[in-house]
């Protein structure tokens, strides 16, 4: 191939779209031109198209890029159509043609260094035939492309033998597992909770490195904070394995609710540190911003992940532990299973109706409510409610088959949780938040109850508590948390907010 074709062939190939957001909206436009499978595929194969911003900077963060990718395996081990294997040929190409016009030697070199698995044969040939356009634009050599049409999970031709695993492994959870289930139990990271594919392709693709090999996965950003990735947690800690994380926090790569992250971990690395990203959602790329020890981030089996200083401020609050004399509860509130039923602006009186409050959004309303202190009174005692009995008798059907617990009763609610602590002072506060105004704190007097949200019970004023609860400091310790929801919300449990309410409380 002369300089002249190989110029020429480059340009060819280089994107026509210069700007990260036409590439987000290029990604986004061919991911739902893609998605004619349906959800039941989706949901037992685990397939999602990876964006080529993702795929190049998983290579970048990799270090698959430049001179020494030449004569170096790599494996996308679910690799679906070939999105990373397509950019991968892409780079060997290019690297290969600066120096070496054997344009026979390409081609035995990408038959033998480049490799993919996929389980489903119809991607497996999309995948082939994706390669091959990319490749014609250098030879036009037949290639023999060693892309596999198997089981990832019952594979082992590639352990031990891999310089790079690059891809997007499958999300399937458990319950959609299937036949593979079994195989999956076998795993060392999927003993734990409630098991998602992709932990187990962190496994394999770990098995697939040489002494020397890099990792570099995008996927759930559970993987920092859930019990079915504890395991994996602690191992690639233990054997300092973990090199950068990239948080894209809110940053939704794909069509779906998922929020993910980007994981880089190498088998030759020494450091007992990462190099830790946030994502620039405008340039498409991770910016770096600093390097945070393993113990910084690495707190009771899972990781926190944010500045040094918002760690530190986080160590110490989850460290606390409060003198016995500090009486604070948070709980959760009332739990009907039924709300359209047993919350209403009911036009009628009764000894059983109550005030309740959302504490979602602080809107006042009422509630049945068919207890006396704390437990649940006789359907007879209500049968004398004309209005009341009307109600539960034509609502019946639907009341009995919520799935209540065992102590429950048809006419009850679904769960006992706040019924007993109807008739104490209470603070409300809603757990979905996205800055201070989305806050919503309200005072409770005895009597009223609490649904959608949380509620505090203390010895200590609203006043105070609402005065600990409005601050920056608050707010950096729930994203701090990283518990996203979509729009760019946080949320937090109760356990957070006791053990943050304590320490301030304490504090002060």
């Amino acid at each position: 191939m002369s300089e002249l074709l190989e110029l020429s062939t480059e340009r060819e190939v280089e994107p026509l779209l210069e700007s990260p957001s036409e590439q987000f909206l290029l990604s986004n436009i061919i991911l739902l031109s893609e998605k004619s499978d349906s959800s039941k595929i989706l949901k037992e194969n685990g397939r999602v198209y990876t964006p080529i911003f993702i795929v190049n900077n998983i290579l970048d963060l990799s270090d698959y890029s430049g001179e020494k990718i030449l004569l170096k395996h790599v494996i996308d081990n679910s690799c679906g159509d070939g999105a990373f294997l397509t950019e991968i040929v892409r780079r060997y190409c290019l690297e290969f043609l600066k120096k070496n016009h054997n344009l026979a030697q390409l081609k035995g070199e990408l038959e033998f260094y480049i490799h993919g698995i996929e389980i489903d044969k119809e991607e497996c040939n999309k995948c082939k035939n994706n390669l091959t356009h990319v490749a014609s634009n250098y030879l036009d050599n037949k290639i023999t492309w060693d892309i596999l049409t198997e089981d990832s999970l019952l594979c082992s031709r590639f352990d031990g033998k891999m310089d790079f695993v690059l891809g997007n492994p499958p999300y399937v959870r458990v319950h959609n597992l299937k036949e593979q289930y079994t195989n999956i139990k076998n795993f060392s990271y999927a003993k734990n909770g409630m098991t998602d594919l992709f932990i187990v392709f962190y496994e394999i693709g770990l098995r697939m490195l040489n002494d020397h090999g890099t990792l570099g996965y995008i996927s759930p950003s559970s993987l920092f904070n859930s019990v079915a990735c504890s395991t994996f947690r602690k191992d690639t800690i233990e054997r300092k394995k973990l090199c950068q994380i990239v948080n894209l926090e809110h940053f939704q790569v794909f069509n779906a609710t998922t929020y993910t992250t980007i994981v880089i971990l190498k088998n030759d690395n020494t450091n007992e540190s990462i190099e830790y990203f946030n994502y620039d959602q405008n340039q498409l790329k991770p910016c770096f911003l600093e390097r945070l020890n393993y113990t910084d981030f690495f707190y009771k089996d899972v990781f926190y992940l944010g500045s040094k200083d918002n760690l530190v401020k986080l160590r110490a609050i989850q460290e606390f532990v409060p003198n016995s004399h500090h009486s604070i509860e948070v709980k959760n509130g009332f739990a009907t299973l039924k709300d359209d039923f047993f919350i209403q602006d009911f036009n009628f009186d009764s000894p059983f109706l109550i005030p309740i409050i959302k504490a979602s959004t602080g809107k006042m309303t009422k509630c049945i409510f068919p207890y006396e202190n704390g437990k649940i009174v006789p359907f007879q005692t209500i049968e004398k409610d004309q209005n009341l009995v009307r109600l539960f008798l034509n609502n019946q059907k639907d009341l009995e088959n919520r799935a209540i617990e065992k102590s429950g009763y048809w006419y009850g609610f679904g769960r006992s949780q706040g019924i007993n602590d109807l008739n104490k002072s209470k603070i409300s506060v809603n757990t979905i938040i996205k800055s201070l105004k989305d806050l919503k704190i309200n005072s409770c007097p005895p009597g009223m109850g609490v649904y959608s949200g949380l509620y505090i019970v203390s010895s200590y004023s609203y006043e105070a508590i609402r005065k600990i609860l409005y601050t920056p400091e608050f707010l950096d310790y729930i994203k701090s948390l990283s518990k996203y929801k979509s729009g760019g919300y946080y949320t937090f449990s109760s356990k957070d907010l006791k053990q943050y309410l304590q320490y301030q409380l304490q504090e002060r």
